[in-house]
């Protein structure tokens, strides 16, 4: 309710009675949730992410408009029962709130007592006089109190080189080149999972490093990397450089959305990721008569770089410490024959003719050790063999010479056939040899540079993998090339399936679930390969997945939808494998609308223009359209004005769909051209899409009275007429409130006197100077007496004219 006069010089006596209309549908709402939290520290939670931790009571910010009462319930979902109700008293100019984010507006601030952690619905209802509810509205929330419950830490798979993933003390390595994944499984939250994050703790408690472990949503799993996997055989990055000789920990955090934390019991383990110290040392050479190797008196010289040497094979000698050592070290070296060793050392033999590789194995890991050398061989050496290429047949594909053949559905079934192998020619025979099957594929003549045989596997349907190796040798089998594999590879029944999806409307993004069984097989060459999303009316893919989280067989892929151009679609999710294995799962008929939404503004049923000057927040509507969704105002705030104000506003949706603004605390312009407000709203569509408009007017009260000037004499004290009634008064008859019932009491109005008066003015013994607002008590009395204030200049001896306005921003 409000009443204001603007007067030229002084007011003119009058008699008035007002009475204003409430709004229907006005809507309280919760803005945010205040709290001390589990840990002591102080929160604020907005009314869109409604995951509440509270120690004892919690509170609830209602934003509304003056002169509103609301009613707000607050009732548990698990059985519809209301826990706590509650009326608070009508809002007044008082009660201004600031929120955590500093947004301002007017409401009520109501405290919830203790309740149990579960799922709630809190509903806000408008009252009018008569304890009527004009509207309600209900929004969701979640009191959890307790972090995550989860599994231990685990590795899904047992992934060999002797590392242990089970009891007290984990021993791990780096593998093959299949990833291997630290996984917590089972992870279960009341208000949904945030995230984990996976710490690597040393001895001394310190942390070596962190990371963000992956959560697969479908799984309920979170995963971090041991190994990089995807055929590299190294350690994830955050994974500590070590021998295996540090106990580490790893220990881990879960955080839920109402910020409850989790500490999954710390779990012990060594990580071996250096081959640690090792050292090329000497060569057999038979004709030496000493010997550099302790213990061993002839036959071995000091290794160098770029040595020659008379004997092909050559035999290296490699001096390692004994705690590098295999037989005393379950993280050491593996190679070669022991030839001796003495207290500190041993010395490891390894024989290889020139120009071929050999693998130094690492503890827990294939290789890991550099098995490299450089000796030149003499004159009277022979040479080893040495392939250049070769080339496989297979009946449904033909020629290839990839290491590695991925079969597929429309391969099988299928055979191989022959096999060719390209060599450098030699003085002697070569022997082209199939080491797994066991037979000599063919031979080369002296001079020769390549030869080609028989080569029979056949595979079918179904899946699997097989490894063949074959190698060019000499005659008698001492000289011998470096081996060469052929991976076959086949799948064609281990196929991906999408399991579901979480799609959300509000932002058009959905995030989908994948089993694929047999993930990782083969040295991680079986996975899910891409996840699309089909349009099944043009038949064209709209978009590829991106990955999220996996998990063990589970992926999790997220799409944006708003990618998508608008239009009309019926939508398809396709998995597809690495093996070219494909299913799908229908999704839906969907409208993309990646349009914002429209904001007009009208002023009593008619466009408002800016600059214009408004009588009444009431008589605006505000107007949102969307030619492809839903769309509703989101927030309005009112700033600038004689005060330069800055307040969000509660606002009410009418029966014609458009929206008004509630009432704030509000001060009249002074100046129709400086002091203006600037009224922002904020859209959003059901789409996601966001819009904002403004708009600059002046404003003054609906019941603003504009009075003829009055002259008056210059001086600064009251003046009667000879009845003693005073010679410049305001004057108003009973004043009521929304509900017609009459104003009684004390009421606070206030008085705004123009920045360009002439003088100040005295209203009640309150000096008001120009350009400056206060607050003045009247007495209405127990029953509601007329308006009746005493006015007169606060200087004497000016002449001019003053000019003011007397507001009642609410009425009691």
């Amino acid at each position: 309710m409000r009443f204001s006069l603007f007067l030229n010089h002084f007011a003119l006596a009058l008699s008035l009675s007002i009475a204003t209309s409430m709004f229907s549908n006005a809507q309280a709402r919760v803005y945010e949730y205040t709290f001390t939290d589990i840990n002591g520290a102080q929160k604020s939670v907005p009314e869109s992410a409604p995951y509440l931790n509270p120690h004892g009571n919690f509170n609830a910010l209602l934003i509304g408009g003056l002169d509103q009462q609301i009613r707000l319930t607050v009732t548990r979902d698990a059985d519809n029962s209301a826990v706590y109700s509650t009326t608070t008293s009508i809002i007044s100019v008082d009660d201004r709130i600031s929120s955590a984010n500093g947004n301002m507006f007017y409401g009520k601030t109501v405290t919830i007592p203790p309740i149990s952690d579960g799922r709630y619905t809190i509903k806000s209802e408008i009252l009018d006089s008569k304890s009527t509810v004009v509207s309600t509205t209900s929004h969701p929330f979640i009191i959890d109190t307790v972090g995550p419950t989860s599994d231990n830490f685990s590795v899904p798979w047992i992934p060999g080189y002797n590392m242990v993933v089970t009891g007290p003390r984990w021993e791990l390595g780096q593998g093959q080149e299949s990833a291997i994944n630290l996984a917590i499984k089972n992870i279960n939250d009341l208000s949904g999972f945030d995230k984990a994050i996976v710490q690597i703790i040393k001895p001394d408690g310190s942390i070596q490093s962190s990371y963000t472990m992956a959560y697969d949503d479908g799984s309920r799993a979170a995963t971090a990397p041991i190994t990089k996997g995807g055929g590299a055989i190294a350690k994830a990055t955050w994974m500590p450089v070590s021998d295996a000789d540090v106990e580490f920990r790893f220990r881990a955090f879960l955080y839920d959305k109402a910020g409850n934390v989790t500490q999954v019991p710390d779990q012990k383990f060594v990580f071996d990721s250096s081959a640690g110290e090792y050292e090329l040392f000497a060569v057999a050479d038979p004709n030496s008569s000493t010997s550099v190797v302790p213990g061993i008196s002839s036959g071995y010289i000091k290794y160098s770089a770029g040595m020659t040497v008379n004997t092909n094979p050559v035999t290296l000698v490699y001096k390692i410490p004994k705690h590098n050592y295999r037989a005393y070290n379950k993280a050491g070296l593996s190679f070669g024959s022991l030839l001796t060793e003495d207290n500190s050392y041993v010395y490891i033999k390894q024989s290889t003719p020139v120009g071929t590789s050999f693998t130094i194995h690492n503890g827990y890991q294939y290789g890991g050790g550099n098995a490299s050398y450089n000796v030149k061989l003499s004159s009277i050496a022979p040479k080893s063999p040495s392939i250049k290429s070769y080339s496989a047949n297979f009946s449904t594909i033909g020629d290839f010479s990839a290491g590695t053949m991925k079969f597929t559905n429309i391969d099988l079934p299928g055979e191989y056939q022959s096999i060719t192998v390209f060599v450098d020619p030699r003085d002697y025979v070569q022997s082209f040899y199939n080491l797994t099957q066991g037979y000599e594929v063919c031979t080369i003549e002296p001079g020769e540079s390549s030869c080609t045989g028989p080569f029979s596997y056949a595979i079918n349907k179904g899946n699997g993998y097989i490894a063949h190796y074959f190698i060019v040798r000499n005659q008698d089998k001492t000289l011998t090339s470096n081996q060469f594999e052929i991976r076959s590879i086949w799948n064609t029944d281990l196929i991906p399936k999408i399991t579901g999806y979480d799609y959300k409307e509000e932002n058009k993004s959905v995030l989908v679930y994948v089993t694929q069984p047999g993930n990782g097989n083969w040295r991680d060459v079986l996975m899910l390969s891409k996840l699309e999303i089909l349009d099944t009316i043009s038949n064209t893919v709209l978009l590829t997945g991106t990955k999220a989280a996996m998990s063990g067989e589970d992926y999790t892929y997220a799409f944006d939808l708003s990618a998508i151009p608008e239009g009309k679609y019926d939508l398809t999710f396709r998995a597809t494998d690495t093996f070219n294995n494909s299913s799908q799962l229908p999704f839906r008929s969907l409208i993309i609308d990646n349009s914002p939404p429209s904001i007009s503004f009208s002023y009593e049923g008619k466009p408002l223009l800016s600059e214009s000057t408004v009588y009444g927040l009431e008589n605006i509507s505000v107007a949102v359209s969307d030619a492809l969704s839903k769309s509703k105002i989101s927030q309005m705030v009112l700033q600038g004005g004689p005060a330069s104000d800055d307040v969000e506003l509660g606002f009410t949706h009418n029966t014609d769909g458009s929206y008004t603004p509630l009432y704030p605390r509000l001060f009249p312009s002074l100046d129709e051209k400086t002091d203006k407000y600037t009224l922002v709203v904020k859209a959003i569509d059901d789409a996601g899409n966001e819009s904002s408009k403004s708009i600059r007017f002046a404003y003054y009260p609906k019941n603003l009275i504009v009075l003829d000037k009055l002259n008056t004499l210059a001086v600064n004290k009251p003046l009667n007429l000879s009845s003693g009634e005073p010679l410049a008064v305001l004057k108003a008859s009973q004043l009521r409130r929304n509900d017609g019932s009459l104003a009684k009491g004390v009421q606070t109005a206030l008085i705004t006197v123009r920045g360009d008066s002439a003088f100040p003015i005295s209203v009640n013994g309150n000096l008001v100077s120009p350009g400056e607002t206060k607050e003045i008590q009247i007495d209405l009395g127990s029953v509601g007496n007329d308006v009746v204030v005493p006015i007169f200049p606060g200087v004497s001896g000016v002449v001019g004219a003053s000019g003011f306005i007397v507001e009642f921003p609410q009425l009691k």
